[in-house]
């Protein structure tokens, strides 16, 4: 292959084509800083493409292996939390008072390089070509998948039957086991990082540093909604091998039903996933019973490890013995689910029976075995006793309906004030121990700065579940709230909130004779990104400073997330 002609977007020959006719990409086109610029030769050997992906711990490009004439990924070591890096030079600044931190991040991701190498010959780990330090930084070379993501996959065939899942699974659910016996755990399972090759087998990628997928860490986290485990949203959260069971149940049951799961955050407060009728028919009971337990929500109840796991999956749960003869009048024995489930098993939509055979019997047999003279005597206990009930069941309405809303609104008619209480003994708590519920707040349109660790919503687990653009609230602001105001919950009920990003029109901000670094962080500022560096020699403009921007003019409104090229000075022509 001619290396000229590479298109540094999919790794094909383009021949001399500006416009890469199989993928689109444009020669020329600026990587986003901190990213390295495409065509960056790694180690002599290692052409770097466009980026492909990134999260709180690095970066992944598609790459060419010059030596073999093969498409590899690059894996960058790259926290942005940590370090950055400037135009036209490769290597890795790292922020002040950060040295430590990123060194020991640094040491980890060696050392997960050298585990995954140690799994290679694994049928569903991508394997590892090469690592190796340069740049302030260090590099993972990977085999290249030529595949498609499994949610793009499911996405277009709707869902799989368990016939068909069956075999793409389970190779891969012995793969992560033998990643979890040597301690390495992937903590960001999902159809994003599952790609199903050509040859229809499954490949997981994306294993990292576990702190890239766990809240409240020096890195900047990643999760999958409706596929990271609750204990990944908290600091305080034991997290293990259990939370890739979680992960992994959440993806067979998208790929059996075609729907993603609700994110773990909502689950904690409705745990229940109905499985729809049509689809759980179809499916064996042991598998719905298998991933009902690794879905649980609650970690103590949650199937532990995939071995577990895949005998669940694999070997169908011993018949009961046979019940030995019951009366007709009896109502049929309820399946036996094990301890876990009180009733029937989750996510499967039960249709009403019957309780007892008699209920379908004729009004007038019920009559005929019933009827019995009562007396004046006891028909008027009878009837005191009724009337006595009736007075009981009417003053614990009166006192539901207009003692504990008054309760509360005495003690709370500002939304601010979410101190107060009730005790309510239909809630689960007894006389010595009642259960105490509170009232969710107002958290629309407050400053998500003035929620986020405020000891006011001590009695909530309140946690951001993302930031979008929103032209009506500013920037900070909540703009929803999973639990509605008002609502009476227990104590640390988790209420995820969505924040506004503000507008996306921004304004370009004056960066013109500022130095390169100083013009990238105020335009990161206004949610904006330096782009593309020309360079030109300027008299009047020191060197390293900025002599115009190029196509707009500071004051403008234009898209948040856009790049802004800028012309740098090169001081005096001599």
């Amino acid at each position: 292959m001619e290396f000229k002609g590479l298109c540094l977007g999919c790794m094909n020959n383009k021949g001399d084509a500006m416009q890469c006719p199989k993928c689109g990409y444009v020669d020329g086109t600026p990587q986003v800083l901190p990213y390295l610029e495409p065509g960056t030769l790694l180690k002599e050997r290692y052409i770097v493409g466009k980026h492909l992906s990134a999260n709180g711990e690095g970066v992944t490009y598609i790459g060419f292996d010059v030596t073999t004439s093969k498409k590899v990924t690059v894996r960058e070591y790259l926290p942005k939390t940590l370090c950055s890096r400037v135009k036209d030079d490769d290597s890795i600044i790292i922020a002040s008072g950060n040295k430590l931190v990123y060194q020991d991040y640094l040491q980890d991701f060696m050392e997960i390089g050298r585990a995954l190498a140690k799994l290679s010959g694994l049928p569903s780990v991508v394997p590892v070509v090469d690592m190796f330090e340069a740049n302030k930084t260090a590099y993972i070379i990977y085999e290249f998948v030529d595949g498609k993501p499994l949610d793009e996959i499911i996405k277009r065939a709707r869902r799989f039957t368990w016939e068909e899942t069956r075999p793409l699974f389970l190779p891969l659910i012995s793969t992560v086991n033998s990643a979890h016996s040597i301690g390495l755990v992937h903590f960001g399972i999902s159809p994003e990082n599952i790609i199903m090759t050509r040859s229809g087998t499954l490949k997981l990628q994306g294993f990292g540093s576990p702190d890239a997928h766990l809240a409240e860490t020096e890195l900047a986290a990643e999760f999958y909604e409706g596929f990271s485990a609750i204990e990944q949203y908290s600091l305080e959260g034991k997290k293990g091998k259990w939370t890739d069971v979680y992960a992994m149940c959440a993806v067979l049951f998208y790929a059996l039903t075609g729907k993603r799961p609700p994110d773990a955050v909502s689950r904690s407060y409705e745990p229940r996933l109905n499985m729809p009728a049509d689809v759980a028919q179809n499916i064996p009971t042991h598998v719905v019973t298998a991933l009902a337990g690794g879905l649980q929500v609650n970690i103590e109840s949650r199937t532990h490890s995939m071995e577990e796991l895949k005998n669940q999956l694999t070997n169908p749960v011993p018949r009961r013995p046979e019940p030995k003869p019951v009366p007709a009048a009896a109502p049929p024995a309820a399946p036996d689910y094990g301890d876990r489930y009180v009733d029937e098993p989750p996510y499967q939509e039960q249709p009403v029976r019957a309780a007892s055979s008699q209920m379908n019997r004729p009004a007038r047999e019920y009559a005929a075995d019933d009827e019995q003279e009562i007396s004046p005597y006891k028909y008027g206990i009878i009837s005191g006793l009724i009337g006595f009930v009736v007075l009981g069941v009417i003053a614990l309405i009166c006192l539901n309906l207009i003692v504990i809303p008054m309760m509360n609104k005495n003690s709370q008619d500002d939304d601010d004030d979410i101190s107060s209480s009730y005790v309510s003994s239909d809630e689960g708590g007894t006389e010595s121990e009642p259960t105490v519920l509170y009232r969710v707040p107002k958290l629309v349109n407050k400053k998500w700065s003035n929620v986020d660790g405020n000891e006011k919503y001590g009695n909530f687990y309140i946690r951001m579940s993302e930031e979008v653009y929103d032209e009506n609230y500013e920037e900070g602001r909540i703009i929803s709230q999973s639990v509605e105001a008002g609502a009476t919950v227990a104590k640390n009920t988790p209420i995820s909130v969505v924040v506004s990003k503000g507008s996306k029109m921004r304004t370009v901000p004056d960066i013109i004779g500022k130095n390169v670094s100083d013009a990238a962080k105020e335009l990161e500022q206004a949610g904006l990104a330096l782009g593309d560096q020309a360079e030109e020699y300027s008299d009047d403009v020191e060197s390293g400073k900025i002599i115009r921007l190029n196509g707009i003019e500071p004051g403008k409104k234009i898209q948040a997330g856009s790049m802004i090229n800028v012309v740098v000075s090169l001081g005096p022509e001599d």
